[in-house]
């Protein structure tokens, strides 16, 4: 019992105490962060959402007052004391019907290059207080102008402001802010000016997504009346609004929060956000926390890994002289680590190291017998035993009817069987060429075409060694590469760097793709089949593979239209000493 509690308290398990200290170094430290940013980023970041909507708030103020300077500066220009306020006094005084048009034509220019010099500008016009007669309009004006109706927030001496609220051009359907102003005529006390902004003006004003957050815009006016509102369930036009308070303050009413900035005319532009949604606005920032403290789990996790794999790669290591244990060894004092994960892996070496040195030898020898067999049955594949007495009679048949090719052409098969049935793995370069002239020459009787074949190796290497029925392949796989009539097959034999035989036999038939040439070094490939190499190849390579393992090389080079060359290169065997490959494999 007591050894039970103390291994939960002290673990000796490695991997429960990575758990551990990941508990520890990661969970622990994520906590106090948690407490102190409960306690803390919530007065930072409302600060920081609150100043964030001051700001543009601020920015929509100071957009409202330039676009009232605009107008204000833009209608000057059309008063009495401007060019245009001239002309009207002269057209208005003036009875002289042509008179009167040429006044009119150049008030119609002047307005129109005021337009064009301002695009903020829309609508404008003059017109007669009391019969709302029209005068000089820029563009088509709705029926059913009168300025009494328009929601006036600021009024000045001679001006008064108006709202946002439907443009009077006939043409758009869009909210504008506009201006009234007297025009000081003798005589024409009741001569107004009328002026718009251009139609898009107050939409950007009161561009929402700038908040990141929904948001609906108030003008109150000079009155503490709202004057704008795009909110009207809650605040309809005429609302009598609270008392401003101090610049840049947060107020409640109901469940939104109003944040207002006033200016210096004595109007206020106001901001109405659900409490929800600014709310919504905090809620994100704790978010994004979790996703850092998460992603910060992650990275400690990523660590915890790194360290596990540091501390595994000694069992690893442990693992792969197990499997690498070729013979036996003396047994050694046990010694345990006091680690269960390390103990585990010592105590299983210890008491399977002999069964592994043994199943090792078994498996080697199983191996080598398979392989062997295999190359015994591939020869008796390609080389069918013909019974040399049979031929030998149809020989003498032939030569007692006088038929000299035929006596020729059989004793040549003769020789050429006679070889390949023969006994032992490897022959002289001198028995290897001498077979495999007589191969050719029963291919050039059976292929009705006259080939060259080519021959080069130094007197003094015919009496090195190679593997049987070698050579005889390799110059198959060239007549089967497509050549034709004079036809040239080169056979080079030589030795390199005094250890190794170099064998390569190239032909300059039509070749095939590279991708071809490299499939046809695997064993198991159908190609081969379809290329009409039969099972030629498979025996070479696994001829190489059983006599020098790893210690043979062969390699195809083609291209299709060019030829191919096939190069192997293997270890010297001197003559006498066929069971040299022993020693290779050992």
């Amino acid at each position: 019992m007591f050894k039970s509690v103390r291994k939960m308290i002290v673990p000796t398990s490695l991997k429960r105490k990575l758990i551990y200290v990941l508990l520890f170094s990661t969970l622990i430290p994520l906590l106090l962060i948690g407490i102190i940013s409960y306690t803390s980023m919530h007065t930072i970041l409302e600060n920081k959402i609150t100043s964030g909507i001051h700001s543009n708030l601020k920015q929509v103020r100071v957009s409202l007052e330039n676009v009232l300077g605009n107008l204000n500066y833009a209608s000057q220009q059309l008063a009495f004391d401007g060019r245009v306020g001239k002309d009207i006094y002269a057209y208005m005084s003036d009875e002289h019907p042509y008179d009167r048009k040429i006044l009119a034509g150049e008030i119609e220019t002047e307005m129109n290059l005021l337009t064009s010099t301002n695009p903020n500008i829309g609508l404008m016009f003059y017109y007669m207080k009391g019969t709302n007669q029209i005068l000089f309009p820029n563009l088509l004006v709705r029926d059913g102008f009168n300025p009494e109706h328009l929601p006036a927030f600021t009024k000045l001496q001679n001006m008064i402001y108006y709202g946002p609220h439907q443009t009077l051009n006939a043409q758009f359907n869009r909210s504008v802010m506009s201006l009234t102003r007297k025009i000081d005529v003798p005589g024409l006390e009741q001569l107004y000016i009328y002026m718009e902004t251009e139609n898009r003006l107050v939409d950007t004003i009161f561009n929402k997504l700038q908040y990141g957050m929904e948001v609906n815009h108030l003008i109150v006016d000079t009155d503490n009346q709202v004057a704008y509102t795009e909110q009207p369930s809650s605040f309809p036009v005429g609302m009598k609004f609270a008392e401003p308070g101090e610049s840049g303050s947060r107020g409640i009413i109901g469940s939104e929060y109003i944040f207002e900035e006033a200016s210096n005319q004595g109007w206020r532009v106001v901001a109405v956000i659900p409490a929800e949604s600014y709310k919504h606005e905090i809620l994100n920032w704790f978010l994004q926390f979790i996703a850092v403290a998460f992603l910060s789990l992650c990275v400690s996790l990523a660590f915890a890994w790194l360290i596990w794999r540091t501390v595994t790669r000694p069992l690893t290591r442990l693992n792969r002289e197990i499997r690498s244990i070729t013979q036996n060894q003396s047994v050694n004092t046990l010694q345990l680590t006091g680690t269960d994960e390390f103990d585990y892996s010592l105590r299983r070496f210890h008491d399977m190291k002999n069964t592994i040195v043994e199943l090792i030898d078994d498996i080697k020898t199983s191996e080598r017998k398979k392989t062997r067999l295999e190359v015994e049955k591939m020869i008796s594949q390609i080389n069918p035993h013909f019974v040399h007495n049979t031929l030998d009679t149809i020989r003498w048949q032939a030569r007692l009817n006088g038929q000299e090719d035929i006596d020729h052409l059989i004793s040549t098969l003769n020789r050429v069987l006679h070889y390949n049935l023969g006994k032992g793995e490897t022959a002289s370069i001198q028995e290897e060429l001498n077979a495999l002239k007589d191969y050719m020459t029963l291919q050039e009787v059976r292929y009705q075409f006259h080939f060259d074949i080519r021959i080069s190796v130094e007197p003094e290497q015919l009496e090195l060694r190679i593997p049987r029925f070698m050579l005889q392949p390799l110059v198959e796989n060239a007549l089967y590469h497509g050549i034709g009539d004079d036809g040239l097959i080169l056979v080079d034999i030589s030795q390199i760097e005094a250890h190794s035989i170099q064998i390569e036999v190239s032909d300059n038939g039509v070749g095939m793709a590279p991708e071809e040439a490299e499939q046809l070094l695997h064993e198991d490939n159908p190609s081969r089949t379809r290329r009409g190499m039969g099972i030629g190849m498979p025996y070479v390579i696994r001829t190489l593979k059983y006599l020098y393992g790893d210690a043979a090389n062969i390699h195809i080079k083609s291209k299709t239209g060019e030829g191919t060359s096939i190069t192997i290169t293997i270890p010297v065997i001197h003559a006498g000493k066929e069971n040299d490959h022993a020693c290779i494999h050992s």
